[in-house]
């Protein structure tokens, strides 16, 4: 009773009530009942509008591309550096062996080879061939042959024999590549000396050749003077 007697919801139900309806009353409805400090829910309109904001927000995010990374970035990340342990030559044969066949395919449908059969070669795509320097301005450059495992707009980035990369600047240096015949075997290398049965070897000109990739693929070549020849 001396609990009952402090407490304050039944000094104020003893105003209105009998003793029997105040304990009957406190004790089913008051002494058991839970005590909220504080709501579970916010009910007010400014909690909903900044959860409907952020959920807005949310699904705008997952709608929005990603932002490209810019020219700095990539060359800080080194995005398209060749790594020293892909810098084998035995790596890229068989990409150069596809190359071969790929080339022949080309040259196949222009046989015999003229001033198409030149455009054609020029808005091909050169990963994978086995370029050689035969002339340039840099003399210690002439003589570097490999395969090409990059072709930017300026430069041929080939990996040699020795399992070494070069960078070839396009400009003022003419490459030479050897396309042989198709169907050649190790048993009919002989009969390599008739006419029209021998390799063929073009040579390129990097000043007329500084493009990219892509850009070659759909650019329509026309001859123009060369003053450097």
């Amino acid at each position: 009773m001396a609990l009952k007697d402090t407490n304050v919801a039944i000094s104020l139900l003893s105003r209105a009530h009998s003793p029997d309806s105040t304990d009957r009353i406190f004790t089913e409805k008051i002494k058991t009942r839970p005590l909220h400090l504080k709501p579970s829910e916010h009910d007010n309109a400014r909690h909903h509008r900044r959860v409907e904001r952020q959920r807005k927000l949310s699904l705008r995010k997952k709608k929005l591309k990603p932002k490209p990374l810019s020219s700095r970035e990539k060359r800080a990340l080194c995005l398209y550096d060749v790594p020293r342990e892909a810098q084998k030559y035995a790596l890229y044969a068989p990409l150069h062996k596809m190359w071969v066949g790929y080339i022949q395919e080309v040259l196949e449908r222009s046989m015999p080879v003229t001033a198409a059969t030149a455009a054609k070669l020029c808005s091909a795509d050169f990963h994978g061939a086995e370029l050689e320097v035969v002339r340039s301005r840099c003399v210690s450059r002439v003589g570097v042959r490999g395969i090409v495992v990059k072709d930017s707009k300026f430069t041929f980035e080939i990996v040699t024999r020795n399992d070494k990369l070069k960078v070839m600047p396009k400009e003022h240096t003419v490459f030479r590549f050897t396309v042989p015949r198709p169907g050649v075997t190790e048993g009919n290398e002989k009969e390599g000396g008739q006419e029209g049965e021998k390799d063929l070897v073009f040579e390129l000109h990097g000043d007329q050749f500084i493009y990219r990739a892509v850009d070659r693929a759909n650019r329509k070549f026309k001859p123009h003077f060369l003053p450097d020849l």
